[in-house]
């Protein structure tokens, strides 16, 4: 090889490897700027994750101090429950799902006195045996096993029900138990001693006024015959001597005698039947009557009292309805009496009607009878006052229509004897 050939491949050799070399500086020049820009990426990146950091540091530390307050104000709030729990009179306790007690005021360890096993962590069946050998429960004639099984089964029943409990010392405790969710229990014990004497001396009041009530009511009834029959001996005397030969003096005195002992039979008649019904001796006797002859006859006796008032009494029965029923004739006519003659009483002017209708079904046929009145009416407030025992509308002092107060008493006590109700509408 001539030397030009050589000095040609050695100049094409250099320039080969300085365009090598100019690329390979551009490949590292290219380098070093994508190293650069990722370095200040990662140089941001880095600022950012301690702002980060230092955001979540700050977060941290206001949570730490808000957990913090939050916990003494929740440990404040605990001890003021509890102290309010160990001031209340009532026993109060907490049981975990086993059945072990968690913690209870003085009140509820207070039956327990002197009992040092009785604390948190025992078992509420060792409690039970506990109050029955040391006696500290009541159980009367019951075995303590028998005892202490009803009352561990209500415990473990899914909603205890309250029980009440006798002590050694006679007073009475109610058991409260109200299971949450988790299975723990909430025990309540108040002592209600003193409701329970209370209770007893009502009902021994209540059994002795019951009693009394029914003793004087059988009294009374008892004595219907005795008190009648003179009353009845003086009326008849008195009508016997009314028809011999009288003076118009004697003759006065003699009406006197009949008008005023026929008043005090009504009274007695009315008080006694109603004495009668409170003993629960007033029976009704059913038989076939015809009612529209019953009414017919008790609207003929009271037409004089009507033609000296002026007042027009009227009748209307349903032409349908049928004239014969089954009941105590006695006591309708008794109930017809008080309700016609009340209206009648108190009607000045104008008209009494009473009316019959009714409903027929099976056999069964519902009854309504009204009478109607053009009288002085009741107040809207007396209308229920009306039917109470000895009642009447006006004042006593200013008392216009004499009356025992019974009547309207005794007819719905008789109504609803019979199944049926009375009312009054009236302004």
């Amino acid at each position: 090889m001539s030397l030009a050939n050589k000095l040609a491949e050695e100049r094409r050799a250099r320039l080969a490897a300085e365009r090598l070399l100019e690329q390979k500086q551009a490949e590292l020049h290219a380098a070093n700027r994508k190293l650069g820009r990722h370095a200040l990426a990662l140089t941001e990146e880095i600022f950012e994750t301690r702002a980060e950091v230092q955001t979540v540091r700050d977060e941290n530390a206001r949570v730490k101090s808000d957990l913090s307050a939050a916990n003494q104000k929740i440990q404040i709030a605990e001890r003021r429950l509890w102290h309010s729990i160990q001031t209340i009179q009532d026993g109060f306790a907490f049981f975990d799902v086993d059945g072990r007690m968690i913690a209870a005021n003085k009140a509820w360890l207070s039956v327990f006195e002197g009992l040092e096993e009785v604390q948190p962590g025992i078992a509420y069946v060792e409690i039970l045996q506990i109050a029955t050998e040391e006696g500290i429960v009541d159980i009367g004639d019951r075995r303590p096993v028998e005892w202490r099984e009803a009352m561990l089964d209500r415990w473990q029943s899914p909603d205890p029900e309250p029980v009440v409990i006798r002590l050694w010392n006679g007073e009475s405790i109610k058991l409260i138990d109200q299971r949450g969710h988790g299975g723990d229990v909430v025990s309540l014990a108040l002592n209600i001693t003193e409701t329970v004497r209370y209770e007893e001396q009502l009902k021994a009041a209540q059994r002795a006024a019951e009693a009394a009530s029914k003793a004087k009511s059988s009294f009374l009834a008892n004595m219907s015959h005795e008190i009648r029959t003179p009353m009845n001996g003086i009326v008849g005397m008195s009508e016997l001597l009314i028809d011999t030969a009288l003076n118009d003096e004697q003759r006065l005195f003699a009406d006197t005698i009949k008008s005023s002992g026929e008043a005090l039979l009504v009274i007695i008649n009315d008080v006694l039947d109603y004495s009668k019904i409170e003993a629960g001796k007033l029976d009704l006797h059913e038989e076939p009557f015809d009612l529209e002859r019953c009414i017919y006859e008790l609207v003929t006796l009271m037409q004089v009292n009507c033609r000296d008032k002026g007042v027009e009494l009227l009748v209307e029965y349903d032409m349908f309805l049928p004239g014969r029923f089954v009941g105590d004739p006695g006591r309708i006519r008794q109930v017809l009496t008080n309700l016609i003659g009340n209206a009648v009483k108190f009607t000045e002017a104008g008209y009494v009607i009473v009316r019959a209708t009714g409903v027929q079904g099976a056999g069964v046929t519902e009854l309504h009878v009204s009478i109607e009145d053009t009288g002085i009416g009741i107040p809207e407030d007396k209308a229920k006052h009306i039917f109470g025992e000895f009642n009447q509308v006006d004042e006593a002092r200013n008392r216009k229509f004499e009356g025992s107060g019974l009547g309207l008493a005794i007819s719905k006590q008789l109504i609803g004897m019979m199944g049926g109700r009375i009312w009054v509408e009236s302004e």
